[in-house]
């Protein structure tokens, strides 16, 4: 049987030697008065006699004497072979109470920076924890072979004398750069060095180090409307002038974004899935976004976040595919493909560019880890990513199909669908004039999650949307809650 766990510190005790109070009396009282204030809690292990007569100073006879008549009172219970412990069940204070002395000043109102003022502004949000279907994004966890990862993790942890445990290099595992670039070839026809590649803990993090090393504070930055919120708002919050351009059916406007708007340090773009109308931007489109580019020295930021999962044919090649030019950060995530927690992506950067955002990414706190990162490596080798994204590719078809179907036959009177060919979510445009954060509130109220399409636009828009995600949710579950949706529908516009 393993050992239990040393029990708690109890760095605040120590004994007066000079008072008239006998020991055992001093060490009861502070005991006690822990236990009943809350700073030791139920269940709670206290350390051994051996441990606390050390570190007190005091025999180990009195510290055990002390124990046994806390738990012939009932203040503690002791468990063979494993210690002692606070007992369970006891009302005890969740925290001691410090008293507020009259003459105490109220804490002084701090100003907070312009930067912080922005950052409480920003509408992007992640929900912890559980989520409700029909949440965006999140892939189907019911899938997810833990069992056959969790080796994966357990090798990585021990590998190698387990070097895994300290820091990894600067710009990532070179193991899982390695993998990437084989990835990246073979799905979106990208020739890549693995020395391009730069690991870091997600896309966001990814967008933090383009924000801080590629942009100056005023710079423009010509951003898809409606579009990613995170992005959008980071780089506002980093001092960038980000400015909206509108989506046609080809995708970016440039020819707006070029009437309308200063030349631009760079051009943020999801040409492969639009976020989050899911447009696949035309070839003619890419090539005249790489031509301006090249033409006017500027940076083009490709978001390439749920590439994998596309329906209808094989996935496009990446707009940085086409790039001869090296003007493309190209931003990968393993959040949609695996899972959110992984907390793993990169960025393909120009190579004279790799050693200033590997260093970035140092000041940042790295992030990821070297564990997961070897253990995710590992799975790419053995063919276990691919094969996962095949079957994801079958569910969340299914899963399309029948929330389509559902919508389609049982909630025409207020919503109007279409198949979208890639991605993770599609469109519910709202009927009848219902605004979509108010449909979204209400829906939520219901255990119904979506997201309005007007947070990810900069103004109001004409119609809206709810945006809702198909991937995480049964099948068998989607009749069901698609009727309460529309009930819900109903009962709002009747209001």
């Amino acid at each position: 049987m393993p050992k239990a766990p040393g029990g708690a510190l109890l760095h605040g005790f120590s004994i007066d030697r000079a008072t008239s109070t006998p020991i055992y009396r001093q060490l009861d009282g502070a005991l006690r008065r822990s236990i009943l204030g809350g700073a030791l809690q139920p269940g709670q292990k206290l350390p051994s006699t051996r441990e606390l007569a050390q570190e007190l100073g005091v025999s180990r006879i009195t510290v055990k004497s002390v124990y046994e008549q806390l738990v012939s009172e009932g203040y503690a219970e002791a468990k063979t072979g494993a210690g002692t412990f606070v007992s369970q069940g006891l009302e005890v204070e969740n925290a001691p109470k410090v008293r507020r002395s009259r003459r105490q000043k109220e804490p002084p109102n701090f100003e907070i920076s312009d930067r912080s003022k922005t950052i409480m502004s920003s509408l992007a949000s992640v929900r912890h924890g559980k989520t409700e279907p029909f949440r965006p994004g999140v892939p189907a966890l019911d899938q997810f072979p833990l069992k056959i990862w969790n080796k994966y993790l357990s090798e990585a942890l021990i590998a190698e004398g387990r070097r895994h445990l300290s820091y990894g290099p600067a710009n990532g595992s070179a193991a899982l750069r390695r993998s990437i670039a084989r990835h990246l070839a073979d799905a979106r026809s990208m020739q890549v060095d693995p020395d391009q590649i730069v690991i870091t803990s997600g896309a966001q993090q990814a967008f933090a180090l383009i924000s801080a090393i590629m942009l100056n504070r005023g710079d423009t930055v010509w951003y898809e409307n409606p579009g990613h919120i995170a992005g959008r708002d980071l780089m506002q919050i980093m001092g960038a002038n980000v400015v909206p351009v509108p989506i046609d059916n080809e995708g970016m406007n440039l020819e707006f974004a070029a009437s309308h708007y200063p030349k631009p340090a760079a051009i943020f773009t999801t040409p492969s899935h639009q976020q989050p109308l899911g447009i696949t931007m035309s070839l003619v489109r890419r090539l005249a976004l790489l031509n301006y580019a090249k033409d006017n020295d500027t940076w083009i930021i490709e978001d390439d976040y749920d590439s994998e999962f596309r329906y209808r044919g094989r996935p496009l090649p990446a707009l940085c595919a086409l790039d001869s030019e090296r003007r493309v950060l190209y931003v990968g995530t393993f959040s949609k493909s695996m899972f959110a927690s992984i907390r793993l992506g990169y960025i393909v950067v120009p190579p004279a560019l790799v050693d200033s955002f590997a260093k970035f990414r140092t000041l940042l706190g790295q992030g990821s880890s070297a564990v997961t990162e070897q253990a995710m490596a590992n799975f790419m080798e053995d063919g276990r990513f691919v094969e996962h994204i095949r079957k994801m590719r079958r569910i969340y078809r299914n899963r399309r199909d029948v929330l389509c179907e559902c919508l389609s036959r049982d909630c025409s009177d207020f919503v109007e669908v279409e198949p979208p060919d890639a991605g993770m979510h599609l469109l519910a445009w709202l009927k009848n004039d219902l605004a979509d954060q108010t449909a979204q509130r209400v829906l939520l109220e219901a255990g119904i999650e979506s997201l309005p399409l007007s947070v990810y636009a900069f103004d109001p828009i004409e119609r809206s949307a709810l945006v809702l995600g198909f991937t995480s949710v049964h099948e068998s579950r989607i009749p069901k809650l698609v009727s309460r949706l529309c009930q819900k529908l109903s009962q709002l516009q009747n209001t």
